[in-house]
């Protein structure tokens, strides 16, 4: 299928949780069936510092309008997941860290680090 890519933006100030909800909308060229993905990015706090993870969702939705208004609901439980798996992959990587034997070699600078593998969060 082929399809066309529509970006619409709702700014809302007054919104603390979504000050700006983006939705994009597909639409199957030969059909017109659209589809709405809804677009967030997550600020989480990691070892690493504040860290941004981009978080998409299908809306299902009959038009635009109506989208916009199940935004939040729709997106909610994607946000609760992401921030799950973002959780329990640091904790992975705080339990290897903490299990780690450290060689005298290692001290100091040259150690690699704890390396967050964003694709086991997905």
């Amino acid at each position: 299928m082929i399809y066309k890519k529509e970006e619409y933006v709702q700014e809302n100030a007054e919104s603390e949780k979504f000050p700006l909800k983006q939705i994009e909308v597909l639409t199957d060229v030969e059909t017109k069936e659209e589809r709405y993905f809804g677009h967030v990015t997550l600020g989480v706090q990691t070892p690493m510092g504040v860290q941004q993870f981009p978080v998409s969702f299908e809306v299902p939705a009959a038009s635009i309008k109506e989208a916009f208004e199940k935004f939040e609901v729709s997106a909610e439980p994607k946000i609760e997941e992401t921030r799950k798996s973002i959780e329990q992959e640091i904790q992975r990587i705080r339990q290897e860290a903490s299990n780690r034997i450290v060689t005298p070699g290692e001290v100091g600078m040259g150690g690699k680090g704890n390396i967050v593998d964003f694709n086991r969060l997905k």
